[in-house]
């Protein structure tokens, strides 16, 4: 049990992180990482995602074993970011290797979710 939480511990950074950068980095930031519309509201907007799933991180983290629902559709949920953010990349043809961290990082992590969760009752 001690591992999912210390899973869930790292999601809820990693996401706040995630939260930051794409609400309040400043625009040279944004473009930095490769994001072509930087000002936009549709990727300002993205950044609320991050910020909805480490609050369900937080409520599944006071007990693990009776949220498992929420631990599954973090996982269910993390697989489809994946996939939109490879099929935006090769339909936009971008160029910033932010995607391809993000894509690295998702995986990695919905994988040790899915590897670690608690068994259902």
């Amino acid at each position: 049990m001690g591992k999912i939480k210390l899973l869930l511990w790292i999601g809820i950074i990693l996401f706040l992180l995630w939260f930051l950068t794409f609400c309040f980095a400043p625009a040279s930031t944004l473009a930095a990482l490769g994001f072509m519309e930087t000002e936009g509201f549709f990727l300002r907007m993205y950044g609320i995602f991050p910020l909805c799933w480490a609050v369900l991180l937080l409520f599944a983290l006071k007990d693990p074993q009776k949220n498992i629902a929420i631990i599954n559709s973090a996982i269910i949920t993390g697989a489809m970011v994946i996939l939109a953010i490879l099929i935006y990349h090769f339909v936009k043809s971008t160029t910033g290797w932010f995607h391809w961290v993000s894509v690295v990082v998702l995986l990695v992590y919905n994988l040790l979710l899915y590897m670690f969760k608690p068994k259902a009752a």
